[in-house]
């Protein structure tokens, strides 16, 4: 842009070819007048090689036409910039009829030529209007030059910039196309490490079910029997034939520890698995663990049961796991009078809900990773079997939901 400006300060020049008379003399004057450069041609070819973008008009005389070549100046003016069309005056002689040469230059150069004819004699006024004329239009060119300049800096700037941006914009997307594949192996791993830590926790509890079961069973079988034993032992030992009078006393008070013993054993048994759950299915089992747990605690619990069918071993311990613990929470935690359990069902699904009116749990102790292992267990109990699990609790009570799927073998098995 400094180039142009400093350009556009430059003097012009005016090339002139007038070879004989004294045109040369005049027009020089009048040009330099109007504080312009003249530049003197004898042929016209010389024109063509003078001829540059400082240029204001070309001035000539019809004596330069004859016996030239026009092919020089003709190349010259179809080879400008779309904004130039240099003005060229040019002086013809006087007569009805132009000369075959000015004929032949006017048809050579076509219509496209910028050419203004003045027929000699010519006032110097004129000749200064027109090129005063002339100038100002060059002016105007030149003008549009710089604008058409600008504007094909603007348009480089503009592609320039456009480039940057898309090739920013491929960059962040390749970046985020390579975040994202990221993510989705991330994603991948974590699904696949929960679902590993879901079985694992199936096993886990699994393995725990068992082992309680045996640990009944052995109970049971074990110890239980070992303690009947041991009280049949003591009522043969406490016949009036065999017993001392002075161990009589003795003898009671083991008989009632050994009676106290196997009733302790027993609802140990029956508490790590009870036996109504294989052989009575899971409301038998809740009904019975209520009333022992209404006994022991003191605590009042209702029970609304309304389907007695018969669902998977995996649904009914897990639902009974989870009634167990609920209840312990709500001896151990809750200082609640009275409980409630509802279980009800439909085609596709098993509600359970237990409902204390004790003191409740704290919001923050709720919204708070889990300290212990009661309110987790029955979550990933819930989780394990596709179902829903829910703690709801203000200063009213606490009220413990689950919602699990009924497998349709079990429907169709019940059914």
């Amino acid at each position: 842009m400094r180039a142009n400006k400093y350009a556009s300060k430059q003097v012009g020049e005016v090339l002139l070819c007038a070879p004989f008379g004294k045109d040369a003399e005049i027009l020089t004057k009048v040009i330099s007048s109007e504080g312009l450069n003249v530049i003197h041609c004898r042929l016209l070819k010389e024109v063509a090689g003078q001829f540059r973008e400082t240029t204001e008009s070309i001035f000539l005389t019809e004596e330069a036409l004859v016996s030239s070549s026009f092919g020089g100046v003709e190349k010259v003016l179809r080879q400008q910039e779309s904004w130039s069309d240099i003005p060229i005056i040019l002086f013809s002689s006087a007569g009805a009829t132009p000369s075959i040469w000015l004929t032949r230059f006017l048809s050579t150069l076509g219509a496209s030529a910028n050419v203004s004819i003045l027929e000699r004699p010519v006032r110097i006024p004129t000749i200064v209007s027109v090129l005063r004329t002339a100038k100002r239009a060059r002016s105007r060119q030149r003008e549009l030059r710089d604008l058409l300049l600008l504007e094909k800096r603007s348009a480089a700037k503009l592609r320039t910039a456009r480039d940057q941006l898309e090739r920013r914009v491929q960059e962040r997307t390749s970046e985020l196309s390579d975040t994202n594949l990221e993510l989705k192996r991330e994603i991948k791993e974590r699904r696949r490490a929960e679902a590993d830590l879901r079985s694992l926790a199936a096993k886990v509890l699994k393995i725990q079910d068992e082992e309680r079961r045996r640990i009944a069973r052995d109970l049971h079988d074990g110890v239980g029997q070992t303690l009947v034993g041991a009280l049949m032992a003591v009522a043969q030992a406490r016949s009036p034939e065999a017993l001392p009078p002075a161990c009589e006393s003795g003898l009671r008070q083991v008989e009632e520890l050994l009676q106290q013993g196997t009733r302790e054993v027993r609802t140990v048994s029956h508490l790590l698995h009870p036996p109504l759950l294989d052989e009575s299915g899971l409301m038998s089992a809740i009904r019975w663990y209520v009333e022992e747990f209404s006994r022991r605690s003191r605590i009042a619990v209702t029970v609304e049961l309304e389907d007695e069918r018969r669902l998977t071993q995996e649904i009914e311990t897990a639902v009974f796991r989870i009634v167990q613990e609920a209840l312990t929470n709500v001896y151990r935690h809750s200082k609640a009078q009275a409980a409630r359990i509802e279980v009800k069902s439909n085609k596709t699904c098993l509600l359970l809900k237990i409902k204390d009116n004790g003191k409740g749990i704290h919001a923050s102790v709720l919204s708070a990773a889990p300290r212990g292992v009661g309110l987790a267990s029955m979550r990933e109990r819930a989780t394990l079997l596709g179902g829903i699990f829910g703690v709801q609790s203000d200063s009213e009570g606490t009220t413990v939901s689950l919602s699990i799927p009924i497998p349709r073998t079990s429907r169709v098995a019940s059914a």
